[in-house]
């Protein structure tokens, strides 16, 4: 076989291969010029060997392209979630994450550590659990029991009996409460001193525990109350049924059916103190180190089932945006600092106790990005007037993405120090703290605290979205010429309805309240402010807060349509607001 006898990176491998399979190998010249005729000096014959060089990417590109080709957030999320499971505040199960987190992004090359911020008295560990009518007919139950309440030792049957509803009822009931489950009927809120009359009767009797209804006929919600000492643990086992169970279960009782119930329910107590800590991990600035945006999630969950829309989303985005930095060589001028705060569900506890350890550094805090609202993708950013040329010139990479994930600047009279989340310790310490406006198709009120907050429920598209969106607008605000602009960014006094909301209908009034006062009701549809449809809760607030104080709404009763006016002009935010409107008027862009 005839090859050429300039051998080349393509041609020497045939070469050898052809030779070693015992062929005949004949190198034929190379066609060029003619015997005699020179070679100009500056022709460097290896040059169509060289591959053109690549213009380098912009440090944002850079992180976009990394984040395309090789996104991670879906690995972290399954480890939370399935390897690791629930990470209560106080458990062994969230000192596992912590430890994991803090190794994890060690190995990226980040300065990362665990940083004490208390301690509970008692840890609580959750095991299995099991729940059933046993008769008259068996039926498997769907339930909860609140964090830092005991279990049954083993499996307990017993009876179902109603509970007492005076002190008669509850003398008739103490011959029959020893391995008895004394189930509540759902809406009776008996008084405090009642109440607890009635428990020590339950202990004394040795019952098998206490059943109530959830909140939900669907959902089934887990909390519970972390304050409680070693000398004095709770001894009253407390079971809460999904709704419409709980319903079944005391219609068969108020009819006479002898129904039995067993439940077999793991809960551990351990002594402590039990240290508590925030995971914290810096990459480091390059011109001002000791400047800083922070870009966080809350590590802890409630233990009712994996704990993944609440919020272990928001832990592998901020986990993968720190890897997808580090491992695309960005240098950010300055400090990027990301934080996995423990105590959130137990009242911020971890990002309050943060604010208050770290005073001196407040002042070099640019912005704090908080992802703490499910698995639907970071879709913008509500700021003041004030800080938005720098926002809009950080997040422009944002562009680049998917068009179908939107991103939106939205300019508001003031940062909210509320919501529940973290970023409101430090808007209450005057520090720019955002809490990520997140659009998508989840339902954040299906899997927040119930029993369907599991793996599955995560978009694997908008988690992957959203730790780019977090690198990049980190990154932007990092690079940007000056901290971001405080002036104007107090929370102001929220315009209030006075009412509780189910999507936008009308589930309870405040008595004294706007809504009250203009005669609306319980049942009502609020279906447009101003001329304006609202569809959902969200739009409807922002609504509310923005533009001018008096609003017209259009409500819907029956099949009556209804106009009412509600106005705030004498509210003591009012004042502040058109103050900062005034004062922006004069200088915002100027």
């Amino acid at each position: 076989m005839r090859i050429p006898s300039v051998l080349t990176h393509s041609t020497l491998p045939l070469a050898l291969s052809l030779f070693a399979a015992g062929c005949i190998v004949i190198l034929e010249p190379e066609p060029g010029p003619a015997r005699g005729v020179a070679v100009p000096a500056e022709v460097d014959s290896t040059d169509e060997l060289r591959p053109a060089a690549e213009p380098e990417l912009a440090p944002a590109a850079r992180v976009l392209a990394l984040g395309r080709e090789d996104n991670r957030v879906q690995e972290h999320l399954r480890h939370l979630c399935l390897a690791l499971g629930p990470r209560l505040t106080g458990s062994h199960g969230l000192m596992e994450a912590e430890r994991w987190c803090r190794d994890q992004l060690a190995s990226w090359g980040l300065d990362a550590r665990l940083e004490r911020w208390g301690e509970f008295p008692v840890g609580f560990d959750r095991g299995h659990a099991s729940g059933a009518m046993m008769a008259p007919q068996q039926r498997e139950f769907v339930f909860t029991t609140p964090a830092w309440t005991p279990g049954t030792d083993g499996p307990v049957r017993g009876p179902a009996l109603l509970y007492p509803a005076d002190a008669a009822a509850l003398e008739a009931l103490r011959p029959r409460l020893e391995r008895a489950w004394i189930v509540r009927p759902s809406g009776q809120r008996p008084e405090r001193e009642w109440s607890q009359q009635v428990e020590a009767a339950l202990i004394d009797g040795r019952a098998a525990g206490l059943v109530s209804a959830s909140r939900s006929e669907e959902l089934v919600h887990t909390g519970g109350n972390h304050q409680i000492e070693w000398s004095a643990l709770p001894r009253l086992v407390q079971v809460v049924l999904r709704g419409d169970q709980h319903k079944d279960l005391v219609e068969r009782i108020e009819k006479g059916e002898e129904v039995e119930l067993e439940f077999d329910i793991d809960n551990r107590f351990f002594q402590g103190p039990v240290q508590l800590h925030n995971v914290v991990a810096d990459l480091r600035g390059s011109e001002r180190p000791d400047e800083y945006v922070i870009v966080c999630g809350h590590l802890d969950s409630w233990d009712g089932a994996h704990g993944t829309v609440d919020n272990a989303t928001g832990v592998s985005t901020t986990l993968e945006a720190a890897r997808l930095l580090a491992a695309s060589g960005v240098r950010p001028k300055r400090t990027i600092r990301f934080i996995l705060w423990s105590g959130e569900e137990q009242g911020l506890l971890g990002s309050r106790a943060y604010v208050e350890q770290n005073a001196g550094l407040l002042p070099k805090v640019s912005a704090v990005l908080n992802h703490d609202g499910g698995t639907n993708y970071l879709s913008g950013l509500a700021a003041t007037p004030e800080m938005m040329p720098a926002l809009r010139a950080a997040t422009a990479p944002i562009a680049e993405l998917e068009a179908r994930m939107g991103f939106e600047l939205r300019e508001v009279d003031a940062l909210s120090g509320g919501g529940g989340s973290d970023h409101a310790s430090f808007v209450r310490a005057g520090v720019p703290g955002f809490f990520w406006m997140q659009d998508g198709r989840s339902d954040y009120n299906r899997y927040h605290h119930t029993q369907y907050d599991t793996f599955e429920v995560a978009i694997p598209a908008y988690q992957r979205h959203s730790a780019l969106v977090a690198a990049v607008t980190a990154l932007g605000l990092a690079d940007q010429p000056e901290l971001l602009d405080r002036r104007n960014m107090a929370p102001i006094e929220p315009r209030r309805l006075g009412v509780q909301l189910d999507g936008t209908k009308v589930e309870s009034l405040t008595e004294g309240g706007k809504a009250a006062a203009a005669g609306w009701q319980v049942g009502d549809v609020i279906v447009s402010i101003d001329g304006e449809e609202v569809t959902d809760r969200r739009a409807l607030m922002r609504r509310v807060q923005e533009g001018a104080p008096r609003k017209e709404f259009t409500l819907k009763r029956g099949e009556e349509t209804i106009q009412s006016v509600l106005d705030w002009s004498d509210d003591p935010g009012e004042q502040e607001r058109a103050r900062r409107a005034e004062e922006r008027a004069r200088t915002v862009g100027s």
